[in-house]
């Protein structure tokens, strides 16, 4: 289940926002991360794997975009795909295939800054939850919240899947962590990649749009990295 832009091109950005007056001045106590893209050097998990199967989704990509179905249905058909149907796939073989996807280079040491600083940090990914568990595993991540697939009690995908982080709107997921865990808006920062993320930022006080893939995360960011290193969000969160 890629991203809703996941098969475009990435144009590059015009001119964004940088550090300026329009950033908030409080005090950051939680920052939440997309996870393809920004903590993990890949896209979109499941357009990798797709990409390990040899398989492509954009008929059924394009009739989510068009509201013909919902996240679980999207779920259902590229597990569909990849089990052609009939076949068992193993969920180690899934597994096996994400593990592949590198951390992004620098997401260890920034999580690892923020938390010294005492900073919460979460994860809030429509991606798949084999990737996301590993990457907050790695890289020290207090929370997370993904998408995935339902696995048997023999360990094979069952074709269906389950949706913490609904793909067209992650702002839900995040509204609903920052109230649970007490934070003001002010008080959040969120880290983004694509014009999907823009829902998350409508609920947090600084907006970071790193490594991004398109111009409608730009023109939502308060802040925008273009570089591949995590640690360059620090110097805008302390």
């Amino acid at each position: 289940m890629p991203t809703p832009s996941a098969t475009d091109p990435a144009p590059k950005c015009e001119a964004s926002p940088t550090a300026d007056s329009r950033l908030p001045s409080a005090n950051i106590r939680l920052v939440i991360f997309d996870c393809d893209g920004v903590l993990a050097d890949a896209d979109s998990s499941w357009e990798f794997v797709h990409r390990a199967f040899g398989t492509d989704n954009n008929t059924s990509l394009l009739a989510y975009l068009q509201g013909e179905f919902d996240d679980w249905e999207f779920i259902r058909r590229d597990v569909r795909l990849w089990t052609k149907g009939t076949e068992k796939v193993p969920a180690s073989k899934i597994r096996a295939i994400l593990d592949k996807i590198p951390i992004m280079t620098g997401a260890p040491q920034t999580v690892s800054a923020l938390k010294a600083r005492g900073i919460r940090t979460a994860i809030v990914s429509a991606g798949m939850d084999m990737l996301i568990e590993r990457v907050a595993r790695l890289t020290g991540v207090d929370i997370n919240l993904s998408n995935g697939v339902l696995v048997d009690e023999d360990g094979f995908l069952t074709g269906e899947g389950f949706v913490n982080v609904p793909v067209n709107d992650k702002g839900l997921a995040v509204r609903k962590l920052i109230d649970g865990l007490g934070f003001e808006k002010c008080e959040c920062a969120a880290v983004g990649d694509r014009g999907i993320d823009c829902s998350m930022f409508e609920h947090v006080g600084l907006k970071i749009a790193f490594n991004p893939a398109d111009q409608e995360v730009c023109d939502n960011a308060d802040v925008v990295i273009r570089t591949k290193d995590l640690r360059e969000i620090l110097r805008h969160i302390f």
